[in-house]
C-alpha cells in the first residue's frame, strides 16, 4: 500500500510538470540508447569509433535537409491559407448562386482537385516528376536537384496543409462570425481579427505534424541526387562499409531535431491556450477541467 501510495504522489506531482514530464522520458530514451549502443559495440556490430569520426559529416546534410523543409514549408503556408478558405466557405458560396457562384465553383473545383491528387499519390512519385520535369527545362544546371526537390516537397505540403486549414477555419464557432458581422465588421475583417486568428490556434499541432511529416519526406530528396541526411547515410555505408553505424547515427540526427521541436510547441500551445476554444481535457476530481487545443 505504501508503495502504491508513493507512486500515486510521484504521479501527481508529474501531472502537472509536463517538463519534468519530458526531461525525464528524454533521459531515459538516452540512456537506454546509450546501453543499446554499448551492447552492439560490445559484440562488435558496431564501432563507436567510426561513429565519433564520420559524425561532423552529418553536419551539411542536416542543413541541407532543414533548408529543404523549411522554405517548403513556408511557402507551402503562403498557399495554403487561401486554398483552404475556398475549400471551407466555397459550398457556401455555391449555393447562394449568381456571379459569385459562377466564380467560385471553377475555384473550388480547381482546388478540391489538386489537394485529392497530392493526397492521392506517393510522395516518391511526386519528387520523381517534379525532378524529371525540372531536369528536362533546365539541363545542365547543378542546382535543379535541390530547387526541384524543393519544389516538389513545396507541392506535397501545400496539398495537406490546405486541408489544416480548412479543418481550422470550419472549427471557428459561427455565432463569434455573426456577432462581429453584427458589430459592422466586413469579411475581410472577420477573417483577419476572427476566423484566421483562431483557426491557426487551433492547427498548431497539426501543422507541426504537417512540418515533422514534411521534415521526414525530404529524405526522399537522396533519391534524386540531393545531399541529404539519407543521401549521407547512404554515402557513409556504401562507401565506408560501415552502413549500420550510418543509419544510427541519421537516425540519431532526426531524432535530435523532431523530439525537442515537439516538445517545445507542445508546451508552448499548453502556455498559449485559448480558454474555451477546443476539447476539455479531464483532470482529477477536484480541479475541475482544463482547455485542451484541438489535435486533427
Amino acid at each position: 500500500m505504501g508503495v502504491r501510495a508513493s507512486a500515486r504522489k510521484v504521479w501527481k506531482v508529474l501531472e502537472n510538470r509536463p517538463l519534468v514530464r519530458s526531461t525525464i522520458a528524454i533521459a531515459s530514451l538516452l540512456a537506454l540508447a546509450g546501453l543499446l549502443l554499448a551492447s552492439l559495440a560490445e559484440v562488435k556490430l558496431i564501432s563507436l569509433g567510426f561513429m565519433a569520426d564520420n559524425a561532423s559529416f552529418l553536419l551539411v546534410p542536416a542543413i541541407t535537409s532543414l533548408t529543404a523543409t523549411m522554405v517548403s514549408f513556408a511557402v507551402g503556408i503562403v498557399g495554403a491559407i487561401p486554398m483552404g478558405l475556398i475549400r471551407s466557405f466555397g459550398p457556401r458560396l455555391m449555393k447562394g448562386g449568381g456571379r459569385t457562384a459562377l466564380l467560385t465553383a471553377p475555384l473550388y473545383g480547381g482546388v478540391t482537385a489538386y489537394i485529392e491528387a497530392i493526397r492521392g499519390t506517393p510522395a516518391l512519385v511526386q519528387i520523381f516528376l517534379v525532378a524529371q520535369v525540372s531536369g528536362i527545362l533546365f539541363p545542365g544546371n547543378p542546382n535543379i536537384p535541390f530547387l526541384g526537390g524543393v519544389l516538389a516537397l513545396t507541392l506535397n505540403t501545400l496539398g495537406y496543409q490546405a486541408e489544416v486549414f480548412r479543418a481550422g477555419f470550419q472549427s471557428v464557432s459561427q455565432t463569434q462570425i455573426d456577432g462581429a458581422k453584427a458589430i459592422g465588421m466586413r469579411p475581410r475583417q472577420v477573417f483577419a481579427h476572427i476566423t484566421l486568428p483562431q483557426g491557426t490556434r487551433l492547427i498548431t499541432l497539426p501543422l507541426l505534424n504537417e512540418w515533422l511529416s514534411l521534415f521526414k519526406a525530404s529524405a526522399l530528396l537522396g533519391i534524386v541526387a540531393v545531399s541529404e541526411l539519407n543521401w549521407a547515410a547512404g554515402y557513409l555505408g556504401n562507401n565506408r562499409s560501415h552502413p549500420i553505424e550510418a543509419y544510427i547515427m541519421v537516425s540519431a540526427v532526426y531524432l535530435a531535431i523532431i523530439i525537442p521541436l515537439g516538445k517545445a510547441v507542445g508546451y508552448w500551445e499548453r502556455r498559449h491556450r485559448t480558454p474555451g476554444l477546443g476539447t476539455a481535457e479531464p483532470t482529477p476530481a477536484g480541479r475541475g477541467v482544463r482547455p485542451r487545443g484541438l489535435t486533427l
